[in-house]
């Protein structure tokens, strides 16, 4: 494991090692690369001067040398230094690391003090021990974390305590940490403000600001860390020199106890009740004192006590939460730290002063004191910025966010949102703000499943569910997984007017495929791929969901079976252009519907066409609503990965499906081959292959049940009719060479390609078709239903199917 980077100073020496890194390093400098523009990395080992790693010390160090990429530099013993600026980044997502600190002086114990306690538990404190010196030493792996890490140690010499932490940023190597991630954020915040979110990871990041107002605990608690310094310096202040001034108080006394100056009128009275031998009347009097009763007071008073309640209240409930064995997230040292930060609020509202400050009734105008004066400016400040803590400080505090992979993933199931809103026409029905709910960490979460998916309809009457991990089980109602649950990560559910429903799965994939996990021959160097074990987990999805619908009411327990997955897609964080070049996926989508799709931000001065593909396909499933209503279910029953069938069984949509086509005309043709047409004993049809679209031709062919063929009419000269239907045996697809005489009225030597029906024993039709057109023949073509056929007197009034399909 080689050693990335050595840091000695008087006090200790830090080491950290890791295996080789110059993969992660290749592959972080070909994203910003691909990304183009002002952005990209100047070569492969150096970035724009913006872009330079930094590692922070906090307190400085006194470095005597470090050592980073095997050159080793001699630093000044009195020079103190706060960070350290790198050639070249160290720290990335899903990597181990592993970080030792050597103590110079006899150190009698160690300890890891992060807020994360798996973090903690990864390091182990090495006491002295004959020739060795103490260390403590252990390992992290980022995973999914990215961002700043901060990891701090605490360690005794002689009965004091001394404290030291180490800051980095960890960069993920699919994406842009500064350009993608908060353009993520971006989309997240606008339905989702406060989910991203969390009380404790692995690291920390700036939080952006936000729209959002009111009480969010863990936003709260994480500016109170970065302001308590300076609060508890301002009470201080406070406590040191309160604010007094001059108030009238008023007083009953006898007037053989008043002490100086009386005004004229009280001494009047007291004249005249003597002299009336009124001596046991109290009087008033007005005396003015120095009082700290005031509204300022008051204010900090009630602000120290409100911060007061609400540690106290983080303490009790995340101590309660973390009592439970599988759910031990947080670290002593950090509850001990709320714990301490009640300490000086607790001593400032001990102070004798605050006995004489009544209750905080608000403010009847603006303080000159809360605004100007030493100590008490500081208070009121920082209780605004608490107060509002999302706009005043969301580009400053540093909080915990949830992983980057469950980022990803919410952003996906966002970006399908607004795809389906702004893109294809649906308005949102149903409100976001009872979708998040709040956990015992102060954590808010997406209410899963159905309960919380967001419901769309468009103007056609098509309706749209998208839900985000949805649970199917073995007892569920409509869609069950009879063996093990499964819980896809997006499931969009389209319901058309006439009550059909569709799915398509998405699972967000924070991963790009590599040379170690690759079984194909996907060239992995040059384009990103997903994993292939997300491609499985695709196959997976669809062939564990099961639709399950009641026969009859009579009959509760027979059930009838059905796939209603009509797609199952993996989405990451490929880079491509999208409008240039072809989904490597595009294939097995067409050809079976499953794949993957390439999904990042729109990002400005990057291409604008992250979502490209994933657009273009959903547009083609689902249509606009300027596609029309009745031939949404007829397009996605006619491709491709619809019509797979068990083997020597057939997929079709309409069970009596009929193609009207005119008989062709006789120039050049036998007569023995419309005289078996007349006499009921033709067996065989042929019509060009392109006639019908070649792209979904075969499907509709070997659906076709019947052949409606109009012959010359003898009432309306000019036209043809319908008086048979015949039914199709088999079809096949032959040159036209292959054709013989007898099947088609006359030989050709052609090679084009042909659709040959075979035919079986007519069937008469109660009333003709009239008025059906036979020049050119494509005007003669129409796909529809036997109801629609025997409800028709006229070609014009037959209801026509797959009306794409025919040319």
């Amino acid at each position: 494991m080689p050693e990335l980077l050595c840091v000695a100073t008087p006090e200790f020496e830090l080491s950290i090692w890791s295996n080789d890194i110059a993969k992660r390093h290749k592959t972080y400098t070909e994203t910003l690369n691909k990304r183009g523009g002002s952005e990209a990395l100047l070569d492969g080992n150096a970035v724009l001067e913006h872009r330079r790693p930094f590692i922070y010390f906090s307190p400085p160090l006194q470095i005597q040398y470090l050592k980073f990429e095997q050159i080793t530099i001699e630093k000044n013993q009195n020079d103190e230094a706060s960070e350290i600026e790198l050639s070249s980044p160290l720290f990335f997502e899903n990597v181990q690391y592993q970080f030792e600190w050597v103590f110079v002086e006899k150190v009698h114990s160690a300890q890891m003090i992060h807020k994360n306690q798996l973090l903690n538990d990864g390091f182990r404190f090495i006491e002295a021990h004959r020739a060795m010196p103490a260390r403590i030493t252990g390992t992290i792996n980022t995973g999914n974390s990215i961002g700043w890490m901060r990891l701090p140690i605490e360690y005794r010499i002689d009965g004091q305590v001394f404290r030291h932490e180490l800051s980095f940023e960890v960069l993920p190597t699919k994406m842009d940490l500064h350009a993608d991630l908060p353009a993520m954020y971006q989309v997240i915040d606008q339905v989702f403000p406060l989910w991203r979110f969390s009380l404790v990871e692995k690291t920390e990041q700036n939080a952006v600001k936000s729209e959002h107002r009111g009480h969010f605990p863990l936003m709260w608690l994480a500016n109170f860390a970065q302001l308590r310094e300076r609060f508890e310096q301002g009470l201080k202040v406070v406590t040191q020199a309160p604010h007094s001034r001059l108030q009238i108080q008023h007083s009953f006394i006898k007037a053989d106890r008043l002490k100086g100056r009386i005004t004229h009128r009280t001494g009047l009275k007291i004249k005249e009740d003597g002299l009336n031998g009124c001596f046991d009347k109290r009087y008033k009097i007005e005396t003015k004192k120095l009082s700290v009763d005031t509204p300022e007071n008051r204010f900090i008073k009630s602000v120290v006590t409100t911060c007061k309640k609400r540690l106290i209240l983080f303490e009790k409930a995340l101590r309660a939460s973390n009592q439970i064995w599988d759910k031990q997230r947080l670290s002593d040292a950090f509850l001990d730290e709320l714990h301490e930060w009640q300490r000086p609020l607790q001593k400032v509202l001990a102070q004798n002063f605050f006995n004489d400050v009544g209750s905080y009734t608000g403010l009847s105008k603006e303080s000159l004191v809360l605004q100007q004066k030493t100590g008490y400016s500081t208070v009121y400040r920082v209780w605004q910025d608490l107060k509002f803590y999302l706009d005043k400080l969301g580009s400053v505090s540093n909080i915990s966010m949830k992983s980057v992979a469950e980022i990803y993933e919410i952003w996906c199931f966002l970006t399908l949102k607004n795809i389906l809103r702004d893109e294809l026409g649906f308005e949102e029905i149903s409100a976001a703000k009872n979708k998040l709910v709040l956990n015992e960490f102060f954590e808010y979460q997406l209410k899963d499943g159905f309960v919380g998916a967001f419901e769309f309809k468009r103007t056609d009457g098509v309706k749209a569910r998208l839900a985000h991990e949805p649970k199917f089980t073995k007892n569920g109602r409509e869609i069950r997984s009879y063996l093990v649950s499964q819980e896809p990560d997006i499931v969009l559910e389209i319901e058309l007017s006439n009550g059909k429903r569709f799915i398509w799965l998405f699972d967000a994939k924070y991963r790009i495929k590599t040379e170690q996990d690759r079984f194909g021959f996907d060239n992995v160097n040059n384009k990103d791929y997903v994993p292939d074990d997300a491609i499985n987990q695709m196959h997976r999805y669809r062939d564990a969901l099961i639709r399950v619908t009641t026969e009859t009411e009579f009959a509760s327990n027979r059930h009838s079976k059905s796939r209603p997955v009509f797609g199952a897609f993996a989405l990451y964080p490929g880079y491509f252009d999208q409008e240039h070049t072809r989904n490597p996926y595009q294939d097995a989508i067409d050809e079976i519907g499953i794949g993957a799709f390439a999904l990042l931000p729109n990002v400005q001065n990057y291409d604008q066409n992250g979502h490209y593909w994933l657009l273009q396909y959903l547009t083609a499933q689902i249509g606009t609503v300027h596609h029309g209503r009745n031939t949404l279910d007829e397009n996605l029953f006619i491709q491709e990965p619809a019509r797979i069938a068990y083997q020597g069984m057939q997929q079709v949509l309409h069970t009596d499906l009929i193609m009207t086509v005119s008989l062709g005309e006789e120039i050049g043709r036998e007569q023995a081959y419309f005289d078996a047409f007349n006499n009921d004993k033709a067996q065989w049809f042929h019509l060009s292959e392109d006639t019908l679209n070649s792209k979904y031709g075969i499907h509709i062919s070997k659906e076709i049940r019947y052949l409606a063929v109009a012959m010359p009419s003898i009432e309306n000269p000019g036209t043809k009719q319908i008086e048979k239907i015949w039914p199709v045996k088999n079809v096949r697809l032959i040159p036209r060479n292959k054709i013989t005489k007898a099947q088609a009225g006359k030989y050709s030597d052609s090679t084009q390609i042909y659709y040959l029906f075979e035919l079986g024993h007519p069937l008469l039709l109660l009333k003709k078709i009239s008025h059906v057109p036979h020049l050119p023949i494509r005007n003669s073509m129409k796909l529809t239903t036997m109801e629609s056929l025997t409800n028709a007197n006229q070609f014009a009034d037959l209801k026509s199917v797959y009306k794409n399909v025919l040319n």
